[in-house]
């Protein structure tokens, strides 16, 4: 009887959920989450959030400078469901929305470069309350 190969073989049995587990992503988390949708802005930054066909869109501009504007696609998910948290990558500068569906009507926007130093953050106003909740 070969005990090497029956020890491995149990270690591995084992260890393959924890393996699994660890690797799999957690979509469910994602579909918890309401998704705020809509337009945001302060003074000089307009944001605009749309989910659709399990992707969530960011289309980010200047107010002031009508040429500075973004679009990015697919977010990933963290936070909880009291404090959503979507991160677009974008060439290693990443744009962050932080959402709280107890205050929906606001979102905290931020840009960080990839330094991970944080080069704007803002608490932008939904612009039209009826568009802010999406089910």
């Amino acid at each position: 009887m070969n005990y090497k190969a029956i020890t491995l073989a149990t270690i591995l049995g084992i260890s393959t959920p924890a393996i699994i587990d660890v690797a799999m992503t957690q979509p469910a988390l994602a579909q918890k989450f309401n998704y705020p949708k809509g337009n945001f802005a302060d003074k000089d930054w307009e944001v605009s959030l749309s989910f659709d066909n399990n992707v969530y869109y960011y289309y980010g501009k200047n107010r002031r400078n009508r040429n500075s504007y973004i679009s990015l696609s697919g977010a990933v998910t963290s936070g909880t469901n009291d404090r959503q948290v979507y991160t677009w990558n974008n060439n290693g500068m990443k744009y962050r929305v932080t959402w709280r569906p107890s205050d929906p009507n606001f979102i905290r926007l931020q840009v960080i470069n990839p330094r991970s130093q944080v080069i704007l953050n803002r608490v932008l106003q939904a612009i039209n309350y009826d568009d802010v909740i999406s089910p």
